[in-house]
């Protein structure tokens, strides 16, 4: 147990864009319950990126999806905020994917919802900050090099995004 709270969990998360929209997860189970996130998961032994990313992405939501690139690595600590410790830290790959069809099949993760660039700023506190951000500043970008480093203050449930560095 206590090996599994020092370990750097390695994630995939991708933007699942359809005409104009994006996919989101509001997410059921596991960290940042009840927030949308973008879709995605762990990267298993051995397995490729651009598989990992769609093989979470067809679990999650039945959706075959296009690659399109990798446009950030991120790693994200989320920390107590009133003692600044740090509970998780994760290694997250920033994916950029294209579905061919708005059709999702339901998921066990949570409630799939299409998003416009409206839709993701009306709801923001309601999305996990670190994920808006990734969605507000990354996403839209046209270079797939960013190197970022984040630190997510947890507090009751509430989410707050904190320092951020880019390299």
């Amino acid at each position: 147990m206590f090996e599994d709270f020092m370990s750097i969990q390695n994630i995939v998360v991708g933007s699942i864009e359809y005409k104009d929209k994006l996919l989101l997860i509001k997410r059921k189970r596991g960290d940042y319950q009840q927030k949308y996130a973008l879709v995605g998961g762990k990267l298993d032994f051995d397995e490729g990126i651009q598989k990992a990313m769609q093989r979470e992405i067809m679990e999650e939501t039945g959706l075959t999806v296009t690659w399109k690139g990798i446009k950030a690595i991120i790693n994200e600590k989320l920390k107590n905020k009133k003692n600044n410790s740090t509970s998780k830290q994760f290694l997250i790959i920033l994916c950029s994917t294209e579905a061919g069809s708005d059709v999702v099949k339901e998921s066990d993760e949570g409630e799939l919802r299409w998003f416009s660039k409206e839709d993701i700023d009306n709801e923001k506190e309601n999305i996990i900050p670190s994920d808006y951000l990734m969605i507000t500043q990354l996403l839209r970008r046209n270079n797939m090099n960013s190197i970022i480093e984040l630190d997510l203050f947890e507090e009751n449930n509430d989410l707050e995004l904190g320092s951020f560095s880019e390299y």
